[in-house]
């Protein structure tokens, strides 16, 4: 028998174990957010925000080459953590955010996330973000809504943009761990006439109710699209072949393929850019013009100062000699409905991120070499425009266009490196080529939050221009990590900056 005065005490023990763990012994994910308010979010404005990194200060005073400036303005940065998760998604990735993020006409923002888990424990979630309420909720869950149960394919991440349709309706859609292998002999045993491939799902911001759309062809995902609100068609990036990722665009007026080519067609497949006509760029096949540069190229010896950074793949690096191919970028006509290719090339991977183009015609970017580029559609003119950040240039996977198209906003170091310098918020200035950073949000959310970010795949600014949205990789650091959960993921987030 409990005594009785203890009995409280024991209830809010049992109280506390039943939320802690689900039915099946699960830790409840994620963690408390300290500070947080009634609705789950955190508020910090610190000066910290403006200190620089010793790592980073020592770069800046070893080199006159790092074009980095701090901001005098404190910030404020609001943080809520992707709740109502069923566990922690312990297999090394564990909860991660892939995807571009959504700002819609309303002001709603949307972001998407992931477990990283093979197709039979794969989960994946879209949430909204309501600045006027400031709360953040879960609105979908992709595997319920395809009904998929044991035995089905299951989406565990949501790597693809998200965007609002001309009917104001939300647009989304889940991959797998490894999209290109969507279409391999062990995948094609796995789906069926249920799941036969990828959806294409339709969220109603005033029903509440989400829907599939439309299908992929079967076998096939996306990580990669791009919307074009004008003749209302959505391009993509389309993979599971075997022979590589092909290019696709889909009329939402029809629900039918417009255009499929052949596999391969896309090199690097993390990007599509659009002009404002409506013609689409990727990274395509080296064309033998450019294969005959690259090999003039390679001729010359690599000089001393040709450094690599270990922030980014040799490979992708630009004028190394283990680069086997340059990347010539290739264009999608909508009027001629065909692709061919510019006379443009990169001398690595391609192109990561890519802006709108401005009123003055110039599309803005970042390549996988960890260069910013320059881009006008109407004279095919791609200029390099140097490092994306410090000296070396880091990995670099979305950035966005200010309202008043004076600035590039985006975050280094997106695939969990961002931590060792600081999390920098960098400001880009077209017209001088200034690289200012807004905040180095690492070392004062781990210390205000005991959250450690660690790099971003969703960046948006707000239409008036005095937000940036930012959907955050992190983990918690590491005397509080649970074991098995790897660096920089498991733990995402989404800030107002």
């Amino acid at each position: 028998m409990v005594n009785r005065k203890f009995l409280p005490l024991v209830i809010m023990l049992l109280f506390g174990l039943f939320f802690s763990f689900n039915s099946k012994g699960q830790e409840i994910w994620p963690p408390d957010l300290p500070t947080a308010n009634k609705n789950g979010v955190a508020t910090l404005s610190t000066a910290e925000f403006l200190k620089v990194p010793v790592g980073v200060q020592h770069i800046l005073d070893s080199t006159s080459n790092a074009r980095l400036i701090v901001a005098k303005a404190v910030p404020t940065v609001d943080l809520v953590y992707h709740d109502q998760l069923p566990n922690a998604a312990i297999n090394g990735t564990g909860w991660s955010s892939w995807g571009v993020i959504c700002v819609a006409s309303d002001g709603k923002v949307y972001s998407g996330i992931g477990n990283h888990w093979k197709t039979d424990r794969g989960e994946s979630y879209i949430y909204s973000w309501d600045p006027s309420t400031k709360i953040f909720r879960k609105v979908a869950d992709l595997n319920k809504i395809t009904g998929a149960s044991f035995g089905d394919v299951r989406f565990s991440k949501v790597h693809a943009h998200i965007i609002e349709g001309r009917d104001k309706k939300i647009y989304f859609t889940g991959t797998l761990d490894n999209g290109g292998k969507a279409g391999s002999e062990e995948m094609l045993k796995q789906w069926n006439k249920k799941i036969a491939g990828g959806k294409l799902f339709q969220y109603d911001p005033v029903s509440g109710k989400t829907i599939i759309y439309a299908d992929f062809p079967p076998a096939r995902v996306t990580a990669t699209t791009k919307y074009d609100a004008k003749r209302n068609i959505l391009y993509c990036a389309i993979e599971g072949s075997p022979d590589g990722f092909a290019f696709g665009a889909f009329d939402m007026n029809t629900k039918k393929w417009i255009f499929q080519s052949e596999p391969g067609s896309i090199g690097n497949d993390r990007n599509l850019m659009i002009d404002n006509q409506g013609n689409v760029y990727f990274n395509g096949r080296e064309i033998p013009a450019h294969t005959q540069l690259r090999l003039k190229d390679q001729s010359i010896p690599v000089g001393k100062n040709d450094e690599r950074t270990s922030m980014l793949p040799s490979s992708m690096f630009p004028g190394a000699k283990q680069v086997k191919a340059y990347t010539t970028l290739w264009k999608y006509d909508p009027i001629t409905n065909s692709i061919a290719p510019c006379k443009s090339y990169f001398k690595s991977d391609g192109l990561r991120s890519s802006t709108p183009e401005t009123k003055e015609g110039h599309i803005y970017g970042t390549t996988m070499a960890g260069e910013l580029f320059s881009y006008s559609p109407k004279t095919d003119n791609l200029v390099l425009l140097g490092s994306n950040f410090l000296f070396k240039g880091e990995y670099i996977t979305v950035c966005d266009l200010s309202p008043d198209e004076k600035y590039v906003y985006y975050l280094p170091g997106a695939h969990g490196s961002a931590g060792f310098s600081g999390t920098p918020v960098i400001q880009y200035n077209i017209a001088t080529g200034q690289q200012k950073a807004l905040a180095f949000l690492s070392e004062p959310m781990t210390k205000a939050f005991n959250y450690a970010p660690g790099g971003t795949y969703g960046v948006k600014i707000s239409d008036d221009g005095s937000k940036l949205y930012v959907g955050l990789n992190g983990s918690p650091p590491d005397s509080s990590r649970p074991k098995g959960l790897g660096r920089s993921f498991g733990l995402t987030s989404f800030a107002i900056i």
